[in-house]
């Protein structure tokens, strides 16, 4: 095997490591510490190095760009947690042009069904029965309740890794 086929291989299974524990401890704390986004930012040269430059490097970087500066706007209006804007910056660097609308896709899909999933967990909490659940008055404040969107931007990034992995 290539040394430099196995650093690639390595550094996108490292890539979806770091995002497994952004997301679980996005899940237990509901934040993601900077350390994991800016090891996501750290570890892309190594494999834009080992691919020997075939990544639209550049394209990547005007990619994370973009998406930190629209995050940053929806942050400055409350609108979403400054963690998820940095990790999902750092997800659209390595998306880079070819893959970003597919990662943005799986995203907003697994946030739907982790809001659904929040929902009815929500609702099954305040039913007296589990076939009473569709049947209960709704808490107006539920809908100012965290979500762990972490886990949403890792389900992208887990496309991501897994279109890098099958390109190498």
């Amino acid at each position: 095997m290539d040394l430099s086929l196995a650093t690639s291989q390595f550094t996108v299974l490292a890539f979806a490591g770091l995002l497994i524990m952004a997301a679980a401890s996005d899940c237990r704390n509901l934040t993601v510490p900077n350390r994991f986004s800016l090891a996501l930012v750290a570890l892309y040269p190594s494999f834009v190095i080992a691919t020997g430059g075939s990544v639209d490097w550049l394209g990547g970087l005007i990619c994370a760009s973009a998406a930190f500066a629209v995050g940053f706007t929806l942050f400055a209006l409350r609108l979403c947690g400054g963690a998820d804007v940095k990790l999902f910056a750092a997800v659209t660097l390595w998306a880079g042009p070819t893959l970003i609308v597919p990662m943005l896709i799986y995203t907003t899909i697994a946030g739907g069904l982790l809001a659904l999933a929040m929902w009815f967990r929500h609702r099954l909490l305040r039913a007296a029965t589990p076939t009473a659940v569709f049947f209960v008055k709704a808490d107006p404040d539920f809908i100012k309740q965290p979500m762990p969107y972490g886990v949403a931007i890792a389900a992208g990034g887990f496309y991501v890794a897994f279109q890098l992995l099958a390109r190498i």
